[in-house]
């Protein structure tokens, strides 16, 4: 029997190098296409005893290369950005290959576009699994979790998150950026700071009280298309909060060739000013709610964001691999089964996992529950 083979697509980058990792922990025999339109030298793609092929290309420049790749693949993994502007050049390249598809695709917008790719997966037969991270990503696996062991009824999910700004590298600046920008529905530009309705969240130790901010994420939009969520919202924000406020000034920088550009020589300056710091890592607050029932998952640690993002993505490739996700069209991970999402994380984990559940009465918490129990209730009921 063939190796399925998966097409990993800005393999050079930081996110792509933790799905690549998760990828070399699975029991599972892949082989690896890992495209990139440059390698640095000296680079190690490190994904343990898989088989790994480089493939040197630039998407944009020379399409009929991607279209070649991706014809002879089982699985595309799309890890490039920033997504609103190369999300939907690829998805409709896998559509038009006929290659499922799987992304980690964090931009509201972008998500917008790639939900009105589904009708074309569909008739393709393809199967695109879009916001695979972490959040977007398990966030939405553990959004159905709670669902799925709370009484019937209308839902609420409020998620929370932080994250150190030494992940903050490549594309991930201008998204940052972008979240503020688009944040606000039919505000145009870059509100005023106090309309992000900035607050302080406690998260788990070791990450402490941070400043959060309303910030455009997919999840508000997947949630009640997928679900029975009918109000979502989503804030963030970066450790030190100096550059929570930083992203919202480069979010106001002037539109033009130089703006990119601008926007990571601001923010590497300032990365400089805090390079003696030592990293707090991230934190994810997760709660869910049907009248005055809910369930809450936190989470607090040193994961930097290359695993915390690719980790869950290469459970989310395996789980399309053996044709768990439901399809063909484009969908969201809420619509994953949570057991089939856990049992794949933990064939791709390094371990270290420090998310902690409790049901809430009101909006206080009043027991703690295992995340195991939920599943196996989840289980029993399906």
């Amino acid at each position: 029997m063939s190796k399925p083979t998966v097409v990993v697509l800005g393999a050079a980058g930081a996110q792509a190098s933790g799905l690549l990792r998760g990828l070399g922990r699975s029991a599972a025999e892949l082989r690896l296409i890992c495209c990139d339109r440059a390698f640095p030298d000296g680079l190690v793609l490190d994904a343990g005893t898989q088989e790994v092929q480089r493939a040197q290309f630039d998407l944009l420049a020379e399409p009929e290369k991607l279209h070649q790749v991706l014809r002879g693949a089982d699985l595309v993994v799309n890890c490039t950005g920033p997504y609103y502007t190369l999300g939907p050049v690829i998805l409709d390249a896998a559509v038009a290959a006929s290659t499922d598809y799987v992304d980690i695709c964090d931009d509201a917008d972008a998500t917008e576009l790639l939900l009105q790719r589904d009708d074309a997966a569909k008739a393709a037969g393809v199967t695109a699994l879009i916001g695979m991270g972490s959040a977007p990503g398990t966030t939405n696996v553990l959004v159905r979790l709670a669902l799925d062991s709370l009484p019937e009824g209308d839902a609420s999910a409020a998620i929370t998150w932080c994250v150190d700004a030494t992940d903050m590298v490549g594309a991930v600046v201008p998204h940052f950026a972008h979240s503020f920008s688009t944040a606000i529905p039919g505000a145009g530009g870059s509100p005023a700071w106090e309309d992000f309705e900035p607050q302080r969240v406690a998260f788990p130790e070791p990450v402490g009280e941070q400043l959060v901010v309303t910030l455009s994420h997919p999840e508000v939009l997947t949630l009640p298309r997928f679900t029975r969520v009918t109000k979502a919202t989503n804030k963030g924000g970066l450790i030190p909060e100096d550059f929570t406020h930083l992203g919202w000034v480069i979010s106001r920088l002037p539109s033009g060739a130089e703006r990119t550009k601008a926007m990571h020589t601001i923010f590497e300056t300032a990365r400089a000013e805090h390079a003696d710091r030592e990293p707090v890592g991230s934190g994810l607050i997760v709660d869910v709610q049907v009248g005055s029932e809910g369930i809450a998952f936190l989470a607090g640690g040193r994961t930097n964001q290359e695993d915390a993002t690719g980790t869950p993505a290469a459970a989310g490739a395996l789980i399309a691999l053996q044709g768990h996700v439901a399809g063909p069209g484009v969908v969201s991970p809420e619509v994953l089964n949570p057991a089939d999402f856990f049992s794949a994380l933990r064939d791709v984990s390094a371990g270290g996992g420090g998310m902690t559940a409790y049901r809430t009465k009101n909006g206080e918490i009043v027991e703690h529950v295992r995340i195991r129990d939920l599943l196996t209730a989840q289980a029993a009921t399906s």
